[in-house]
């Protein structure tokens, strides 16, 4: 008899292969970093500066980039739980001021090199943040802030307009990584 507080006899036991392959049809998106979750109406319109970004957003930030980076696939699906841990923890931040993060930092910029390098990657990348940009433009909160963030990251204002005018953040991000 087991000390578990169920019974596992006669249950079946699915075989390795089975659990890697489901495994690997999970889209790299459930990564968690594109939950949107509506904050409270703000009084005002904020700055670019004062989007929230604590020192443990910054943290949980560099920790999720470096994370996709320097892990294969096989390696990420293992660690699907705690990726999507770290996303749900940052999802409250603008997702400009997330990439302003991650682009002004030279670490994180060559990490994002190394996440567009693999399609998986790059694609579960674009799943959870696109749908935030895009949403946040819907809203009119992206234009506002071009001029910061570029100045933030280090790009020309008027080189990444135009992906903002179309709303293309693959070609966005691929400019900011230098492709």
């Amino acid at each position: 008899m087991s000390d578990l507080p169920y019974s596992s006899a006669k249950a079946p036991v699915p075989f390795v292969s089975q659990v890697i392959k489901r495994s690997l049809q999970i889209d790299f998106g459930c990564l968690g970093i594109g939950i949107v979750k509506l904050p409270p109406p703000k009084t005002h319109n904020e700055t670019y500066a004062e989007l929230s970004c604590t020192e443990q957003d910054l943290i949980k930030i560099h920790e999720l980039i470096k994370t996709m980076a320097e892990n294969g696939k096989f390696s990420l699906l293992f660690m699907q739980t705690y990726l999507r841990q770290l996303g749900t923890q940052v999802n409250h931040v603008h997702p400009l001021k997330f990439l302003g993060v991650v682009f002004a930092n030279p670490d994180l910029r060559i990490g994002m090199k190394e996440i567009f390098r693999d399609s998986f990657k790059r694609a579960g990348f674009l799943d959870g943040l696109a749908p935030c940009l895009s949403l946040e433009m819907e809203k009119g909160k992206l234009v506002q802030y071009i001029e910061d963030f570029s100045n933030e990251v280090g790009a020309s204002a008027d080189g990444i307009r135009p992906y903002f005018q179309a709303s293309d953040w693959e070609a966005l991000l691929r400019h900011l990584i230098g492709e």
